[in-house]
């Protein structure tokens, strides 16, 4: 969570002028009625485990330091990325920016996305995320300085990680985004490019669930969960309360604030999408945040909060996904044959017989498409920019291939 000194005037003139705010989202949805629980959805909620949570949670809290401006952060970089490849979503990719630091511009690590397509609204997005980087407030070297980060944020980032490893072995009507944001104690900066990035490219996001500090629970305290939203996005809070309603009804869930503080959502409501962010106790958070005490058993001393917490983002995320409870069978792309891979101009294609062939961009939006009637074509690429994309084939069969190529 990146902290900020407010004062309280100015933190009450904020939210009226948030609550005053009318302009559109970039685009309209509707959200899902839940009335009762789908079976698979409960499954799946059931299989989300403790032991991975706290696994990846001691995992990131190993690194000594997840500071934006140190070296070790790219290693946390590069750990996710390979644990994203490893659960065989669509795509694993890294989205690089630069930003403005006390007037200078700076680097960091990258954002780590991966991309699950949905198979009937492939162009419309549910997106969750969580910061990745740590903070300590000691003066001194990034290097140096210890900042384990294990309330804030490897709980969310367990959290993110979690679900998508569950929700990787379903599919879904809509895309899902999976993203792990860098920069977020230098003040929203990887979210920020990326959802300036997604506004620009009017990229259509039906909702974003942001996960930052969900393993505290004060001694003494009962758990509860707090939505942090502006009212123009209560459409979509309301879904939240609904769907806890049914699924958890024993927790309370409560519309609050942080006070001195903001989290990533922020990005994605400034850039007119609708975001809420899930929290522990906002009168009551961690107070060991950004200090060498932000360590498991101290900082995350409530792994059955962490734990249920990370229940409802999943079900949340699948339920708005669309979850496609009946079987559909996607192969593997070892079966097609791509090259050359990476392609200048044309990119041959083979392997299966092709009914439809599709590539999307880094944003998941659809840049080339055609029909085919053959196991055999070669596509001209040559209009693509350099970059990463997705290459997905329908065959006659109605199975679907994935593979990722990369045009320079």
């Amino acid at each position: 969570m990146k902290r900020r000194v407010v004062s309280l005037f100015l933190l009450a003139m904020s939210l009226c002028l948030a609550k005053g705010l009318k302009a559109q989202h970039l685009f309209e949805h509707t959200y899902p009625v839940v009335q009762e629980e789908s079976p698979v959805i409960r499954q799946l909620m059931d299989s989300v485990s403790i032991d991975r949570l706290e696994a990846t949670i001691t995992h990131m809290q190993s690194y000594h330091t997840r500071r934006w401006d140190s070296q070790m952060v790219y290693e946390v970089q590069d750990w996710l990325f390979d644990t994203y490849r490893g659960m065989g979503l669509d795509s694993v990719m890294l989205h690089d920016f630069t930003f403005e630091f006390h007037d200078t511009l700076r680097e960091s690590s990258d954002n780590v996305i991966a991309i699950q397509r949905g198979l009937v609204y492939p162009n419309e997005y549910v997106v969750c995320g969580a910061h990745y980087d740590s903070y300590n407030h000691t003066p001194g070297h990034p290097d140096s300085l210890r900042a384990p980060g294990a309330d804030d944020n490897a709980s969310g980032t367990s959290g993110i990680l979690e679900t998508a490893r569950l929700l990787s072995q379903c599919r879904f009507e809509r895309s899902i985004l999976y993203c792990s944001w860098a920069a977020e104690e230098a003040g929203l900066k990887g979210s920020a490019a990326y959802a300036k990035e997604c506004n620009e490219n009017r990229v259509d996001i039906v909702g974003y669930l942001n996960l930052d500090m969900i393993g505290y629970l004060r001694e003494g305290d009962d758990m509860q969960m707090r939505l942090i939203y502006v009212d123009r996005d209560s459409t979509l809070a309301n879904y939240i309360y609904q769907f806890c309603e049914v699924y958890d009804p024993a927790l309370p869930v409560i519309q609050g604030w942080i006070v001195g503080g903001d989290s990533d959502f922020s990005s994605f409501n400034r850039n007119r999408y609708a975001a809420v962010h899930l929290f522990e106790n906002t009168h009551y958070y961690s107070p060991y945040i950004h200090t060498t005490d932000d360590i498991l058993g101290v900082s995350v001393n409530s792994m059955d909060q962490a734990r249920r917490f990370t229940e409802i983002h999943l079900g949340l995320v699948a339920t708005l996904a669309g979850l496609i409870e009946t079987s559909t069978d996607e192969h593997e792309a070892g079966q097609l044959t791509v090259y050359p891979n990476p392609a200048r101009s044309l990119l041959n294609i083979k392997g299966v017989p092709m009914r439809q062939i599709e590539i999307y961009n880094p944003f998941g939006q659809l840049v080339q498409q055609e029909t085919c009637h053959d196991s055999a074509i070669q596509l001209d690429v040559a209009s693509l920019a350099a970059g990463v994309y997705v290459l997905r084939v329908m065959d006659d069969a109605n199975h679907v291939h994935s593979h990722r190529v990369i045009i320079y």
